[in-house]
């Protein structure tokens, strides 16, 4: 059954491996730079101290932050254009859009030489791309999902986002290993991000744009032949006929119950609900600590005792490993199984309970010697990698299934966008909080997360609806804007009109024909 479901569905898994790279460049740029500024040939071409691990050093500890806090500062303002162009000019060109943005920000940030303003102007510039990317890519890999797998094949976002940090984080330690320390060192990880750059590029001229944004211009028959072809069948299909009559109905009662007023539609309670939790899914996303680890893993490993630059490297690539394969097992056996509010209660309790330990083992056994690797840090480093199987099971993939999937067709693009920036906002606050937290506040650090975690549990139990297996049409039922019966009846009046639309097709094309028999009748009869 899940050869033929896949098969069924390839060309949407497709769609998604080619529209996914904006999340793996999402997640290779969140990573390759923790990791470069670990790099003694970074310090030293930038006139960094290289003697220090970690954060000891204010003055790494400062442009740690700013490398990395202005990759997340062009994102959120990339993710709120996103949300405006996204609805205008479709998906698919408004991720083209920002995949140029993010290549010319990469090259500024290859090409520097010796100067960090030039690194900060290629983060700000790449961020606006990876930000708008971050908003366009859920809504147009959502609109062309089937129900049964939705959470399966969205969740591949986040998938594709710690496969990219990943290889960045292996990446790193291969050329802190076998490149001599030189410019080049450095160079080379971060302009590798310019490859998958271009694949998204060029793998977008061959997608088709989502059936539901062409239904909300009124393009209804480019609608349907997107839809069938990414179902594999005929647009006379019954399941094609249906779903694309739910598509225009659902289309059809936001326009009548809001008359085009898009603003005061956001307010109504149904949709307000789905926005301010929208906001405050991706803001906890954020406050479990994982960006914080993710982003400076390095030197948060140097910080709980793995001091040397290599080891703290490896730490790192184990530490992302653990990522992809949770999260893809995740994927493909959890999420359209146990749901969406289940594994979210579950990891808010996983991540609390272990950033507690490790910052309860780092309380009362501080690491002393920097030439050995105590028992006590090496407890630390397995309650790390712990932490992240469980943030790799449920808010590492779920808050972005859950954004992409909640909204209407016509707001779609403006709620992914506001969880989006809502995520990069808190995302900068984060990463630019954490050194100087590291620094000042130490083991207190993860206790804070810790105390996060648990305000996560609390929100999930009381307001996240659970939305396996609905359509996205039904999340109108659901978060209450529309009545079941209400739906049920406007999908038949839509197919009555469909029926009678094409009973008048065929009366005209019975009556041309026979008009058509009666001159070739007079023809022969002269």
């Amino acid at each position: 059954m899940a050869k033929v479901s896949f098969f069924k569905n390839y060309r949407v898994y497709l769609l998604t491996s080619v529209a996914y790279m904006g999340s793996l460049l999402f997640g290779y740029d969140t990573g390759v730079m923790g990791s470069v500024l670990a790099l003694k040939s970074f310090k030293h071409d930038f006139g960094l101290p290289t003697e220090s691990n970690g954060f000891a050093d204010a003055k790494n500890a400062h442009v740690s932050s700013n490398v990395v806090s202005l990759l997340t500062a062009g994102c959120f303002f990339g993710a709120i254009a996103a949300a405006i162009l996204n609805d205008r000019y479709g998906r698919r060109y408004t991720l083209m859009g920002f995949s140029v943005i993010f290549l010319i920000g990469a090259a500024i940030q290859t090409a520097a030489t010796h100067h960090i303003g030039q690194i900060y102007a290629g983060r700000v510039i790449a961020g606006l791309g990876v930000g708008g990317m971050s908003s366009v890519t859920p809504v147009f890999v959502a609109e062309n999902c089937p129900p049964a797998v939705r959470g399966r094949i969205t969740g591949l976002f986040q998938e594709f986002l710690v496969i990219g940090s990943t290889f960045a984080y292996w990446l790193n330690y291969g050329v802190a290993l076998h490149v001599p320390t030189s410019t080049k060192q450095w160079r080379i990880p971060v302009g590798i991000q310019l490859i998958p750059g271009g694949f998204l590029l060029i793998g977008l001229f061959f997608l088709k744009e989502s059936p539901r944004w062409l239904m909300k211009q009124g393009r209804y028959e480019e609608a349907t032949a997107s839809l069938a072809y990414m179902r594999r069948e005929e647009t006379t299909h019954p399941e094609i006929v249906n779903e694309i009559a739910e598509i225009r109905a659902a289309i059809d009662e936001e326009l009548a119950e809001t008359e085009g007023v898009r603003w005061k539609e956001c307010l109504t309670p149904g949709n307000r609900y789905r926005f301010i939790t929208a906001f405050i899914i991706m803001m906890c996303q954020q406050f479990s600590g994982t960006n914080s680890i993710g982003y400076y893993a390095p030197q948060i490993f140097q910080t709980v005792g793995v001091s040397k630059t290599n080891s703290s490297l490896f730490a790192t690539g184990i530490y992302g490993t653990v990522k992809v394969v949770t999260t893809g097992i995740f994927l493909i056996i959890g999420i359209d199984k146990l749901g969406r509010r289940k594994s979210l209660l579950f990891g808010a309790a996983w991540m609390m309970t272990m950033m507690f330990i490790i910052g309860a083992v780092l309380h009362n056994h501080p690491p002393t010697n920097t030439n050995t690797v105590s028992p006590a840090s090496i407890a630390m480093v397995a309650m790390i990698y712990l932490f992240v199987i469980g943030y790799s099971a449920s808010w590492g993939p779920i808050p972005w299934v859950y954004v992409s999937e909640i909204f209407p067709t016509r707001l779609r693009s403006y709620g992914v966008g506001l969880a989006a920036s809502t995520q990069w906002l808190f995302n900068f606050v984060i990463t630019e909080v954490t050194p100087s937290a590291v620094n000042h506040i130490g083991w207190r650090t993860f206790l804070m997360f810790g105390i996060f975690c648990l305000a996560m549990g609390v929100f999930t139990f009381f307001f996240v609806k659970e939305t396996k297996g609905r359509s996205l049409e039904d999340m109108d039922i659901l978060f209450g804007t529309v009545d079941a019966e209400k739906r049920a009846e406007d999908v038949e009046r839509v197919l009555q009109k469909k029926l009678a639309a094409q009973e008048a097709r065929n009366s005209s094309d019975d009556k041309t024909h026979a008009v058509g028999l009666e001159d070739v009748s007079q023809t022969a009869a002269k």
